[in-house]
């Protein structure tokens, strides 16, 4: 966002008369207001796009995880000694 900071006419409204010049920076707040709105519509964008991308990135391992859990209990089912430790396939001594 933009660091210089920009004040509104509004703070002043009980003092300016109703003329041109008000309607003027009446109209300026806007542009103002509506640049901050413009950024926000982008960082909401910016937002759901992380995520998506990180819930895609989340069922991507949910599966990885699932399957190499279905392999090592298949392997173990033919007396393969091997196990998860840490998140990965370690063999293992016999009686473990």
């Amino acid at each position: 966002m933009n660091n210089n900071k920009q004040t509104l006419a509004i703070d002043k409204l009980a003092t300016l008369p109703l003329d041109h010049n008000w309607y003027q920076k009446l109209a300026f707040n806007f542009e103002i207001i509506q640049s901050y709105l413009d950024k926000l519509d982008t960082v909401e964008l910016e937002v759901d796009s992380l995520k998506n991308k990180f819930g895609d990135m989340s069922e991507k391992l949910n599966i990885y995880e699932t399957n190499m859990q279905a392999i090592v209990n298949i392997l173990a089912k033919y007396d393969v000694p091997i196990q998860i430790v840490n998140g990965k396939v370690v063999e293992i001594e016999e009686g473990e």
